[in-house]
């Protein structure tokens, strides 16, 4: 009896091992099944967020596109703008006869007289035109450069101011010397390293010495009119 039951206790112990080992095999297998599953749900939710951020970045690339093409054609819409609303410049034409001629190589006719300011000359001088044409002695005295030179064919005579040139005005202001003045064209006027010359040399104007602003009538040739 006592053999027969330390058998039945070994037996029992064997099959309490045996079911350990069962038990112990099986949680090993559910575990590692559990961890498969859990490895599938991670790589699925890998790949759907790879996806998922794939078509994202396809979107925000599309938008980005977009946007680009929209700018672009904004800009383009703004050029054609600017094109139409700036007016195009003339076309150049081939036609030389039409075009301005060129400026003459001096601007200053009067520059070999000494003379700077051309167009204070042509002011004194018309001033003095209109004086001789109104015969204002007056005003006429005032555009000659004292002392006067007049000349006739016996003699020179020197006229030394204002008061003396009035006194004999109409000895030396004659109708031809007055005639030739009035009606001397601004362009035909003959200019040397001596003066402006008017006529055939009746009268002769350059700038004061000590005054280059001044301008008056410095010589008067009676003889030219009578020859």
């Amino acid at each position: 009896m006592p053999k027969t039951h330390e058998f039945g206790n070994q037996k029992m112990s064997r099959r309490l091992s045996l079911t350990a080992i069962l038990l112990t095999l099986t949680f090993v297998a559910l575990a590692g099944c559990g961890q498969d599953k859990n490895a599938e749900t991670s790589d699925a939710g890998g790949s759907t967020s790879v996806i998922e951020n794939g078509a994202g970045g396809n979107r925000s690339g599309s938008a980005q596109s977009d946007k680009a093409a929209k700018e672009s054609g904004s800009a383009e819409n703004s050029g054609n703008d600017a094109q139409k609303s700036t007016p195009s410049a003339p076309a150049t034409s081939s036609d030389t006869s039409s075009s301005p001629s060129a400026p003459n190589s001096s601007q200053n006719p009067f520059e070999v007289a000494g003379i700077q300011d051309p167009k204070a000359f042509l002011n004194t001088f018309k001033a003095l035109q209109k004086a001789v044409a109104d015969n204002d002695k007056e005003k006429v005295a005032n555009y000659i450069l004292y002392p006067l030179r007049v000349n006739d064919s016996e003699k020179s005579l020197t006229i030394p101011n204002k008061e003396d040139f009035i006194a004999k005005y109409d000895q030396i202001f004659t109708d031809a010397i007055r005639e030739a003045l009035v009606n001397q064209k601004t362009d035909d006027l003959f200019v040397n390293y001596q003066g402006v010359m008017v006529g055939s040399g009746e009268l002769w104007l350059r700038r004061a010495t000590n005054n280059p602003k001044l301008f008056g009538v410095f010589s008067i040739n009676l003889e030219t009119v009578a020859n």
